[in-house]
């Protein structure tokens, strides 16, 4: 059974072959451990985070070792957490509720000695960390804020680019100016993350189409259905297909969408299995899955 689900998987990919080839899927999570969803990949690519459906506490998983450690169980922690660049750092927020109101604080753990400590009190407004260099960037009531998370590389010339969904509504940060991105016009944008070289934008609108557009707001492609979609590099967006009878998710696939062919290229292909929520490893040559029933899986790939 193990060998005729493999061969399900790998069969698209070898059918389409246009852009990944599907190696081997490699299962890192079975349910008796819990049930997870994976919140982020460190820079080496060595660990993932996990978390719960519900974005309730943070776990690290050695890829290798299969080892899990716990960071948190706080709620909300695994909601956009960050890695700092050498990845001996993770930022994360904690909600808590105040009279039917949420707040959110911004905390700080070191893998190297397994401490955490807190850096943004608990707030209204609180926007999930972003890091650029060696930048930590988040936002609270609306005012954004930056810390220097280690050796502090901006050189002559270089320019801090990034984008931050703030009530749905994507802004372009650049060197700290803010600027208001809708492409689309009015309407709820998700999934808004700028491709590796920082030239492109991609997102998803109204949760009916994805798109990329370049930084000044020029579609440049709309891909179609493609939920949750990341870049793997600057031209291929992993995401999944993924298919809900009003209640519930009833189907799901990953897929891989190129910018060079415009094309869509189904990397899996299971009746009773549910892949979602991709996440690339750096390094390009992997990424990270989970199943509805909350398994997590690798995918290894080759890109052609």
């Amino acid at each position: 059974m193990k060998k005729l689900w493999l061969f399900l998987l790998l069969f698209p990919a070898l059918a389409y072959s246009q852009d990944i080839k599907v190696r081997r899927i490699e299962q890192i999570t079975r349910k008796t451990q819990g049930e997870f969803i994976v919140s982020g990949v460190s820079p080496d690519g060595k660990q993932i985070l996990a978390s719960s459906a519900d974005f309730k506490g943070l776990k690290i998983i050695d890829l290798k070792k299969k080892r899990i450690r716990d960071v948190t169980a706080d709620a909300g922690s695994g909601y956009e957490p960050a890695f700092s660049p050498d990845g001996n750092k993770i930022f994360f927020r904690s909600d808590e509720y105040r009279n039917s109101r949420k707040y959110s604080s911004l905390y700080k753990y070191d893998r190297s000695n397994g401490t955490t400590s807190l850096i943004e009190p608990a707030s209204r407004g609180l926007g999930s960390p972003v890091i650029t260099g060696e930048r930590l960037i988040y936002s609270t009531a609306g005012t954004q804020k930056s810390r220097i998370t280690g050796k502090d590389e901006m050189q002559k010339g270089q320019i801090y680019l990034y984008v931050i969904l703030e009530d749905l509504v994507p802004y372009l940060y650049i060197n700290g100016v803010k600027k208001e991105f809708k492409p689309n016009g009015e309407g709820n944008y998700i999934w808004a993350s700028l491709s590796p070289d920082k030239t492109k934008v991609l997102y998803n609108f109204r949760g009916t189409s994805s798109f990329v557009s370049d930084t000044a707001g020029k579609i440049l492609t709309e891909i179609g259905r493609l939920n949750a979609p990341k870049w793997i590099t600057d031209d291929l967006i992993v995401g999944m297909n993924d298919v809900d009878d009003g209640t519930s998710v009833i189907s799901s696939d990953i897929c891989c969408y190129s910018l060079k062919t415009n094309k869509l290229q189904r990397l899996t292909s299971t009746d009773r299995t549910i892949e979602m929520y991709p996440c690339p490893v750096p390094g390009g040559n992997t990424i990270a899955f989970q199943t509805l029933s909350g398994e997590l899986f690798l995918m290894h790939i080759k890109i052609r």
